[in-house]
């Protein structure tokens, strides 16, 4: 068992989650490819801070839907910290998935994630490293009809990526307002130029 495991263990018995800078402790040193791969197989590959989950808390309009939920460990801390529950999904269920095959922190429904997009169209949406092809248009495109949908995906990011703000329009098609929100930690991976952060869209 990591650090990193450890931490969440101690925290998650007290019902909460370590600060952003408490995880960058160990985070910010991890430079090896397999250990980090390790420990993201056992949580997720953005791992949910505090101030992540506060600021969850404080913008969601409940119902919640995770996709590409992986086995469930976001959704397991909002539950256990929060009060909050989820529609967890992913493609396979934590235990038929091949890059897993383990049990879930949190009940995660086999579905495809544009599939459970239409199928929830009421729920505001958390996505933690979206599948490779999953862009955010696809995702408000999926379901027309969910016009006060919230998104909040948690992900690894060009420091110029959506203009390079931290608030502003993202497309104008679409009416969508973003926010960067710096709450997820670091690993010692990152590029200079890029940083794993909260990206939160809505309709204005």
């Amino acid at each position: 068992m990591h650090a990193i495991d450890r931490l969440y263990q101690q925290h998650l018995a007290r019902r909460q989650l370590p600060s952003r800078d408490l995880i960058e402790q160990h985070t910010r040193s991890i430079t090896d490819q397999n250990l980090a791969s390790a420990i993201a197989g056992r949580l997720a590959c953005a791992l949910p801070s505090a101030e992540a989950l506060d600021y969850l808390r404080r913008h969601l309009r409940a119902p919640l839907l995770t996709v590409a939920a992986g086995i469930g460990f976001w959704a397991h801390c909002l539950r256990q910290v929060e009060g909050i529950e989820a529609v967890a999904t992913d493609l396979y269920a934590p235990q038929d998935n091949p890059r897993f095959r383990r049990p879930g922190w949190y009940p995660v429904q086999p579905m495809d994630a544009l599939e459970a997009l239409r199928r929830y169209p009421d729920h505001d949406v958390l996505g933690v490293c979206l599948p490779p092809g999953l862009s955010l248009q696809q995702v408000y495109e999926a379901a027309p009809q969910a016009t006060a949908r919230q998104l909040f995906v948690a992900g690894y990011f060009s420091r110029g990526a959506f203009g390079g703000g931290q608030e502003g329009i993202m497309s104008e098609a679409h009416g969508l307002k973003f926010r960067r929100v710096d709450c997820i930690a670091r690993w010692g991976l990152e590029a200079p130029d890029y940083q794993t952060v909260l990206i939160h869209t809505w309709r204005a």
